[in-house]
């Protein structure tokens, strides 16, 4: 599997490879040793899913926030500078926010909120003009690859990062002559992690600024539709909205289970440290053959039916989790939701990117990752507040009706759009 990986990684120029290597450090961080530990960190500094909510909500909001003037940002200015400040402030971030239990309580949670709200504002900054830039580094043959290795090592980040999450502050532990019931561990831990990030930032310092290219994108193949070309300064907007609508609740059963599948296996399940950091490294490692598979299928079934296939299939992985109360079927249905993902999330790119011309794909990006971001902080925020009220198999049921309603939505979108294909005349 590596293998597979990193020979197709060689044939990129050395900007994309650079930029690859500064996506598997802040992947490893955000989306793997933070997305294990950060809860369950809270949870041993004696918070309760309110508040776990709550923080979660608000820098996932932060991040949502960041995400649409990011794209602005990046159609205006150097998006290689744009990665560069992103990734120092979610360093920053990232660094201080642990350092929260040392401090007392009434600082303690300002501490949190604002620090992880600053990492992800910097990660967004990152994330969203990481999209517009690998596009416009590799050759436009390479497309589909080089955003399927992009997903595949994001996923193939938060495997490792997710192992080192489950084992790491066990060792800690180990040599502090403590337990796992202790929060120094899992501070120590979130500490290394980010230094780590910082490591892997340094190499973005090599990055060279790409010129500014008014060229359209090239025209979308098979059955993608694409409406209001000629007149995109007038549809922009309202094909921003459209997309922003969609993927906002098409993610959100993922960003369900993403947020809190941690706290349902230690909370409800009582599942160790160590095997929810197992799981969770699994469910990563799964997302990087899918992701991998992703051209192949896009070439097979066109990118609508694959994007449609991959939304209806996460939505059901999601019953499971809600309907049998075992660890098994939590860990079987996290897996499962977290493979197709990164099915899902390379073909909508893709197809959301290919709407646009280049000068104007930063923006789409932007939307883009507003939308996951504001379908995380509604399912965090939602999430803690319905917990305190109903129970974990509520809340994941939600977030599987809300999938299906955006898979919905998007296939109306499709529906609507074909007459208007059809009606253009042959190139």
């Amino acid at each position: 599997m590596f293998a597979r990986i990193l020979n197709p990684i060689r044939t990129f120029n050395p900007q994309a490879r650079l930029f690859f290597v500064v996506l598997l450090g802040m992947c490893f961080v955000v989306d793997g040793v933070y997305n294990v530990l950060l809860n369950l960190y809270m949870l041993r500094l004696g918070y309760g899913t309110e508040f776990i909510g709550l923080v979660n909500a608000v820098g996932l909001l932060t991040f949502a926030c960041v995400s649409l003037p990011a794209g602005i940002l990046g159609a205006r200015m150097s998006t290689t500078r744009l990665l560069k400040i992103g990734a120092a402030i979610s360093v920053f971030g990232g660094l201080l926010l642990p350092q929260a239990g040392l401090l007392p309580p009434g600082l303690r949670e300002a501490w949190l909120i604002a620090l992880y709200a600053i990492m992800l504002a910097g990660f967004s900054l990152f994330f969203v003009n990481g999209a517009p830039f690998l596009i416009n580094v590799v050759d436009v043959s390479y497309k589909h690859r080089a955003f399927a290795l992009k997903t595949a090592g994001w996923s193939l980040a938060g495997f490792a990062g997710s192992l080192v999450a489950g084992a790491l502050p066990g060792a800690i532990a180990a040599l502090l002559a403590t337990t796992l019931a202790d929060a120094a561990p899992y501070r120590l831990t979130l500490t290394f992690a980010s230094a780590v990030m910082a490591l892997s930032a340094l190499c973005l310092l090599r990055l060279r600024p790409l010129p500014h290219t008014a060229e359209p994108a090239p025209a979308i193949s098979g059955d993608e539709p694409a409406p209001g070309r000629a007149n995109l300064n007038q549809s922009l907007v309202l094909l921003v909205c459209v997309m922003t609508i969609i993927r906002l609740f098409q993610v959100a059963g993922s960003a369900t289970v993403l947020v809190y599948f941690n706290v349902y296996m230690d909370r409800q399940l009582l599942i160790s440290t160590a095997m929810i950091g197992a799981i969770a490294a699994i469910g990563r490692l799964t997302g990087v053959p899918t992701a991998l598979l992703t051209p192949a299928l896009i070439a097979r079934w066109g990118l609508v039916r694959v994007v449609l296939g991959a939304s209806v299939a996460t939505a059901f992985c999601l019953l499971p989790i809600a309907l049998i109360e075992h660890w098994l079927a939590a860990a079987l249905g996290f897996i499962g939701t977290l493979a197709l993902t990164s099915v899902r999330f390379t073909a909508f790119l893709v197809f959301i990117l290919d709407l646009v011309p280049k000068r104007q794909q930063a923006i789409m990006a932007g939307s883009g990752e507003m939308a996951a971001g504001g379908s995380f902080a509604m399912m965090a925020l939602g999430g803690g507040l319905l917990l305190s009220l109903f129970s974990f198999r509520d809340l994941f049921l939600l977030g599987s009706l809300l999938s299906f309603l955006g898979t919905a939505l998007f296939w109306l979108y499709i529906a609507a759009s074909k007459p208007k294909r059809q009606l253009k005349p042959a190139l």
